[in-house]
C-alpha cells in the first residue's frame, strides 16, 4: 500500500526544489504560454499545490486564476520514482474539491505533454477538443482586402479594451486576462489594432523568433465578424513580417473553429499535423 500523501500550497522557498524536480522528472507537463517557469512560479495569483511523502516532494499541480468560472491547469510534475496514478489522483482530489468551493464551471488542460493524456479519463476529465498547427511556408501573398477599417500599432493603455475584445469573441476557458494580453504584447513582435469609429474592434498579437513567425492570438469583435477585419489584420501581419525577412509562419486555432480554418487556408495556411487534445473537468 503507497503512503499517504501530504499536500499543501505552495510557498516561496519551495521554487527551486521545483524547479530541480521540474528538470529532472519526465513527468513533467507544462503549459504556461508566455510565463517562463520560474516565472509563472512568482506569480502570487496561481493556484500551486505541492505533495510530499516522507518529507521529499513528489508532486506539484499548478492552475492559473479563475477567469470567468474557468481555470486551466498549467503545471503538472511528478517525481521520478513515484505512481503517477497514485501522486495525481491524490492531488487531485483536495484541488478538485477546493475549485468547486470557488464554484467554477470548468477546468481544462491542454496536453502538451502525451503522457498526461493517459492518466486523466480516471481523473474525471473528459476529450473536449482539438487544437491543431498551420504552417505557411514562403509564398507570395494575396491582395489585400478592400475594408474600412484602420490598423494601429496596440500599447499598454489600450489592454483594457483588448481584453474587452478577446472576451466578446471567445468563451470561457479561450479568454486571456489583463495580466496575460500585458504580457504578451510586451513579448510580441507585432500587435495591431483594428480600429472603426475610434473604437478597438480587433485584434492580433504576433511573436518573431529569427526567421519564424508565430501568430499567437487574432479576434474580432462579434458584432464587427463578416466584415474582413480578420484578413486585413492577418494581412497586414503577413506583410510586415515578410519585409522583416520571416520565411514561415505557424498558427494554432481549434479544430471546430471552421471559421478561422477558412482565413488561414486563404493564405496559404496548411496542417503541419501537431495536434493537441484538449480536456475538461465540468463541476
Amino acid at each position: 500500500m503507497s503512503k499517504p500523501l501530504s499536500i499543501r500550497p505552495y510557498q516561496r522557498r519551495d521554487r527551486d526544489d521545483i524547479l530541480s524536480l521540474m528538470f529532472y522528472s519526465r513527468y513533467t507537463h507544462t503549459h504556461l504560454d508566455w510565463y517562463k517557469a520560474g516565472q509563472w512560479l512568482d506569480v502570487e495569483s496561481n493556484m500551486i499545490r505541492l505533495a510530499f511523502m516522507d518529507g521529499s516532494l513528489v508532486g506539484v499541480l499548478g492552475m492559473s486564476p479563475a477567469l470567468n468560472d474557468a481555470t486551466w491547469i498549467r503545471l503538472i510534475i511528478v517525481a521520478q520514482g513515484y505512481d503517477p496514478t497514485y501522486v495525481l489522483s491524490d492531488m487531485w482530489e483536495q484541488v478538485r474539491l477546493e475549485l468547486a468551493d470557488m464554484h467554477l464551471d470548468v477546468t481544462a488542460i491542454l496536453a502538451i505533454n502525451p503522457w498526461v493524456g493517459r492518466y486523466l479519463p480516471a481523473l474525471g476529465f473528459h476529450f473536449e477538443e482539438t487544437v491543431i498547427t498551420l504552417q505557411r511556408p514562403p509564398q507570395e501573398l494575396i491582395p489585400a482586402p478592400d475594408t474600412a477599417v484602420t490598423l494601429i500599432n496596440g500599447y499598454l493603455e489600450d489592454i483594457p479594451q483588448i481584453v474587452a475584445v478577446d472576451h466578446a469573441a471567445f468563451a470561457p476557458p479561450w479568454q486571456m486576462s489583463q495580466s496575460d494580453v500585458r504580457l504578451a504584447q510586451r513579448q510580441a513582435a507585432s500587435c495591431t489594432l483594428a480600429i472603426v469609429d475610434d473604437e478597438i474592434i480587433g485584434y492580433e498579437i504576433a511573436t518573431r523568433h529569427h526567421k519564424s513567425g508565430h501568430l499567437a492570438r487574432i479576434a474580432v469583435h462579434p458584432q464587427a465578424q463578416g466584415k474582413r477585419i480578420g484578413s486585413h489584420l492577418l494581412h497586414h501581419l503577413l506583410s510586415r513580417f515578410i519585409d522583416r525577412g520571416v520565411l514561415s509562419m505557424t498558427v494554432n486555432t481549434q479544430l471546430s473553429n471552421v471559421r478561422s480554418q477558412q482565413l488561414y487556408k486563404r493564405y496559404g495556411f496548411t496542417r503541419n499535423g501537431f495536434d493537441l487534445s484538449v480536456w475538461e473537468y465540468r463541476f
